[in-house]
């Protein structure tokens, strides 16, 4: 198995207060260096934003900065796989914006 690449996922727009729950990875975003095989020892961070809808699923995914582009296509495939429970404001769901900076090490 290759080595997992890490990544830290930055909180939305909500407001933290005793109504507002923030989403949870059910499915986690994961990216193994073997599935980069066109690229070798990579160090560099991409920047990505989408939205969490009220069912947990990512849309809206792009890019907002990237280190190498051949990284993009791979990098959005892997953000639209992973699957949130949606946050929770106010006991409903509710969707929110995200920034995943992922970090080649």
């Amino acid at each position: 198995m290759g080595k997992l690449l890490s990544c830290l996922l930055l909180l939305g727009t909500l407001v933290a207060n005793d109504n507002v729950q923030l989403p949870k990875e059910v499915v986690p975003f994961e990216l193994y260096a073997h599935e980069l095989p066109f690229i070798h020892d990579v160090v560099g961070k991409v920047l990505v934003t989408f939205i969490i809808d009220e069912e947990g699923n990512v849309s809206r995914a792009e890019i907002i900065d990237s280190f190498n582009v051949n990284l993009n296509d791979v990098v959005l495939d892997k953000v639209r796989q992973t699957k949130y429970q949606p946050a929770i404001q106010n006991g409903r769901a509710v969707s929110v914006k995200y920034q995943l900076p992922i970090v080649f090490k």
